[in-house]
Order: structure tokens, then C-alpha cells, then sequence
């Protein structure tokens, strides 16, 4: 049923028709979703593409470099730095990516991946925590 459901949505809007859902699978929303909009206490709290939701917060960096990486530690919009054995794993800043990617390419990256926040990250960003979710949906 999920199969026909998610073909039904997109034929809908292939056809130019608007659909609201109203959804805390949040998977789903992300799967079929334009535009989101997050609504706490019966008010609208964000609303736009991921894309520019995700601008909100932070992105997970993880990667390996040859030399040490200590000028992350000091770098504005690095958060929760973990170094260990030349694997390092941080939080970034959206807005200092690219700053936070020179720092790296000095550090010798070898290996590097950056994943955008989830639409489930943003989510929680405005409830808190999983409880706040779970009393949401009530």
C-alpha cells in the first residue's frame, strides 16, 4: 500500500495538484515532500524546501587526514570535534563548510564525507527530543 500511496502523490503533483500531508513518518515526508512545514503547539514554527531548511543547522563531518587536524578544535562552527588515530568526527556550521573544508585540505584529507541534517534533525531541533516528539503526535 505505501507503493501506491507514494505513486499517487507523485502522479498528483506530476499533474500540477497541490497535496497536503500530515505526517510524523518523517521519512516518508522527506521522501514526498516539496515543502515542510514544522507546526508546534498549533503554530507554524519553519516552513520551506529541506534545502532551505537544512541552512537551520549543522552538518555531520566524519573523515580521515595524514597530519594533525588540530586547527579544527579552533575553528568557529566546528562542534563536538572527536580526533583519533588520523579518523576525526565533528559537527559543522552549514554557513562555515567551506571554511571548516580548507582547514581539512591542509590536515591532508584522505578520506571525507559531510551528511546534511535529516528532516527528523530539524524536526527534533524545535521539539527537543524524542519524548517531545512522541507527546507531539498525540
Amino acid at each position: 500500500m505505501e507503493a501506491v500511496f507514494t505513486d499517487e502523490i507523485r502522479s498528483l503533483r506530476n499533474q500540477g495538484r497541490t497535496v497536503l500531508l500530515s505526517s510524523h513518518i518523517l521519512a516518508e515526508v522527506e521522501k514526498l515532500c516539496d515543502t515542510v512545514t514544522i507546526i508546534r503547539a498549533g503554530r507554524d514554527v519553519e516552513t520551506g524546501t529541506l534545502s532551505q531548511l537544512r541552512h537551520l543547522t549543522r552538518s555531520a563531518v566524519t573523515a580521515t587526514t595524514t597530519a594533525d587536524p588540530a586547527a579544527l578544535s579552533a575553528a568557529e562552527g566546528v562542534h563536538n570535534l572527536s580526533v583519533g588515530d588520523g579518523y576525526l568526527r565533528f559537527d559543522v556550521d552549514n554557513a562555515r563548510v567551506n571554511e571548516v573544508l580548507l582547514l581539512l585540505a591542509e590536515a591532508g584529507v584522505e578520506n571525507l564525507t559531510i551528511t546534511p541534517p535529516s528532516l527528523e534533525e530539524l524536526f527534533l531541533r524545535h521539539y527537543g527530543d524524542a519524548g517531545a516528539v512522541e507527546e507531539a503526535a498525540k
